[in-house]
């Protein structure tokens, strides 16, 4: 009676779960180092989206010499491209006088955490932890 001494080949049960277990440990460094890359993609979008809202507003104040009561057109969200259900950041002018003006956004979860912005009319940036008034 012959024998067949070929060994059979293929993965062992513990190659694969060593390989899924490197793979887990893999995906738990690089999912929260993902996370904070598109939350810093965010925020970088909602800063241009507040200075194209400057621009507009300056615009404005060329035609009629001042802030105060001006229809700004701004897009109020952020990323403006999207759509408003689709925004992570709140965009506002809650003050608006003859001379001056602030431009605040907010992320939509209403929680700050360094990621609260304020532009102003004078070209000075504020990144901090307070919602604006």
């Amino acid at each position: 009676m012959k024998r067949n001494n070929k060994k059979a080949r293929g993965f062992s049960l513990v190659e694969l779960m060593i390989v899924v277990a490197i793979i887990g440990v893999i995906s738990a460094i690089a999912y929260p180092s993902y996370q904070g890359y598109i939350e810093d993609s965010f925020f970088a979008s909602m800063q241009g989206d507040v200075k194209v809202c400057a621009l507009t507003l300056d615009r404005l104040y060329t035609n009629n010499f001042t802030y105060a009561g001006l229809d700004s057109n701004c897009t109020l969200w952020s990323p403006a491209d999207g759509a408003q259900a689709n925004s992570r950041y709140t965009l506002s002018v809650p003050t608006a006088t003859a001379s001056a003006y602030q431009i605040c956004a907010e992320p939509v979860s209403g929680d700050c955490e360094g990621r609260c912005f304020r532009f102003n009319s004078d070209g000075s940036e504020t990144v901090n932890d307070t919602a604006c008034p």
